[in-house]
């Protein structure tokens, strides 16, 4: 069996629970479509209120210009329902993938280097 990419799930750091997505290797607009829906189920199912949420990439190796499109249209349906975004990564393209993101849906993503650094 294949595991999923990235693979989500709830996690706690410091009494706070976050929804956690953690990518490997490449980032195809197909594990985009798959992760979106579960993102959206995840939410209608689970959160009332805003959750924070942690994309760990850093072991992506990079995305396929679809995926991250796909993935940007989402954030933008889920905006209400995401309280911030922390993106650990070391990749200067995943860091511009991310001001791309950024500009484009007017959200602010956090971006940092290890999860250790994340502070609400």
């Amino acid at each position: 069996m294949v595991s999923k990419n990235p693979k989500i799930e709830l996690c706690d750091i410091n009494g706070i629970e976050y929804l956690r997505f953690t990518f490997r290797e490449k980032f195809l607009k197909d594990h985009a479509k798959n992760a979106t829906q579960e993102w959206r189920e995840i939410f209608d199912s689970t959160y009332g209120e805003k959750v924070p949420v942690i994309w760990d990439c850093l072991d992506m190796t990079g995305y396929e210009h679809k995926a991250r499109v796909l993935w940007q249209k989402e954030i933008k349906k889920l905006k209400k329902q995401i309280d911030c975004v922390w993106l650990i990564t070391d990749s200067k393209l995943i860091k511009a993938g991310a001001k791309t993101m950024s500009l484009f849906t007017s959200f602010k993503i956090n971006v940092i280097e290890s999860e250790n650094q994340i502070n609400i």
